[in-house]
């Protein structure tokens, strides 16, 4: 009986050795949150550009009368660019632009005035041109020419009212300063004769060029002519 019981002592501290040299089972930590993906970023919204604003139906029968003019009418053609670019200041909004061509030493130039058939002063304070450039298709139609100046660009461009502004571009050809007078008569289909000529007078030193316009009265054109003549 007594070994017996020696070996049940025995394998009773054979165990609790064991158990005390068991090491604890490690606790699992929790997981770190992950961080949700942030949204993708939402893109403004890009609204459309708005419709050009149409020419005017009284401006597309100028337009008619004169690229297609009746006998003795001065025909023009439609151009995609101006050489005038201080008419974009009056330029309608909203209105399709068209193309600039810069003339060289353009920066240089005063500030364009002009006329209108009555023969008030003009500056270009209204944005009543529809963006249509018309060129005509022969410019040798000036008349009382000069000699010292020449008009190296003549534009017609016309307004959202039916009436046109008459562009032209006078460049001083001799070796001086020279003072010149500058006119447009308008030609209307209702009183069958042109208006009075009423002169600009330009101030223009040698190897440069001055600008002009002149605003014909409302109605029916269907012909202008451009009048240069020596001094104011």
């Amino acid at each position: 009986m007594k070994p017996s019981l020696l070996v049940l002592g025995l394998a009773a501290v054979g165990l609790l050795i064991a158990g005390c040299s068991t090491p604890p089972s490690a606790k699992a930590k929790p997981a770190a949150p992950v961080a949700p993906a942030p949204a993708p970023a939402k893109a403004p919204e890009v609204e459309p550009p708005a419709p050009p604003t149409p020419v005017s139906a009284e401006a597309l029968a100028v337009v008619e009368r004169l690229v297609e003019p009746t006998e003795g009418g001065l025909q023009h053609e439609r151009a995609e660019a101006t050489g005038f670019p201080q008419a974009m200041a009056s330029l309608q909004t909203g209105a399709s632009a068209p193309t600039v061509d810069q003339p060289i030493n353009y920066n240089g130039q005063p500030p364009t005035r002009g006329l209108t058939a009555d023969g008030a002063s003009a500056e270009l304070v209204d944005r009543d041109w529809t963006g249509v450039v018309l060129v005509p298709v022969n410019a040798e139609f000036a008349k009382a020419y000069t000699s010292i100046v020449r008009l190296t660009s003549i534009e017609a461009h016309p307004l959202n009212d039916g009436r046109v502004r008459t562009w032209m571009r006078v460049r001083n050809v001799t070796s001086g300063r020279v003072q010149v007078g500058v006119a447009c008569r308008f030609m209307m289909k209702e009183s069958g004769e042109a208006t009075m000529p009423r002169f600009y007078s330009l101030d223009i030193p040698v190897g440069e060029y001055r600008d002009v316009f002149f605003v014909s009265p409302k109605g029916s054109l269907t012909n202008y002519t451009v009048l240069v003549r020596a001094g104011s």
